[in-house]
């Protein structure tokens, strides 16, 4: 049995630990090592628990295999109320995938989070790497727009949003009218 083997099993077996600073130690590792095997458990783990560190390190681990059966998981903790008030680590862990699709929820998270939220969701709009279609863009800003008349409050940072998706997208040229 090579060593490598024998530290993935040490970990999985971790994760089921009364001790909580196991299973954190153990949810990084999984992570860290990179093996597609330990997605399902650590989604388990995820959506299982009602320990905000268990499920940050559950989400950071995903986050570093960035297997796509994740991201639902993520998203929907996102979504739950029992997430509220601990829920950047989660938007945190989305850099690792794919999240175009995400993005006027992101805006979304953006306009209506507190300042972790709102400032991690940026984040992760900026770690995305596609091109924004017109569409996707007009969403967005339109979004946007109504919350700049409700609320001024995040004026500064929803500038900046509005600035990075025209950058994003293939009307770069339309932000300077705005």
């Amino acid at each position: 049995m090579t060593l490598s083997i024998t530290n993935y099993q040490k970990y999985v077996d971790q994760l089921h630990s009364d001790n909580q600073d196991l299973v954190i130690k153990a949810a990084h590792a999984l992570g860290d090592m990179g093996d597609s095997r330990a997605a399902p458990l650590l989604i388990e783990i995820l959506e299982k628990t009602n320990e905000s560190a268990i499920r940050n390190a559950a989400a950071v681990g995903l986050r570093e295999l960035g297997d796509e059966r994740a991201l639902y998981p993520i998203v929907s903790l996102i979504n739950d109320p029992k997430t509220e008030g601990n829920r950047g680590t989660l938007i945190y862990a989305l850099e690792g995938f794919n999240c175009y699709h995400l993005l006027p929820f992101l805006v979304k998270l953006i306009i209506d989070g507190n300042f972790e939220v709102s400032h991690q969701a940026f984040s992760v709009i900026e770690s995305i790497d596609i091109e924004i279609d017109s569409d996707t863009l007009d969403i967005c800003i339109k979004k946007i727009k109504e919350a700049l008349l409700q609320d001024n409050t995040k004026a500064d940072l929803l500038q900046d949003l509005i600035d990075l998706l025209y950058e994003m997208s293939d009307n770069s040229n339309e932000a300077d009218s705005i």
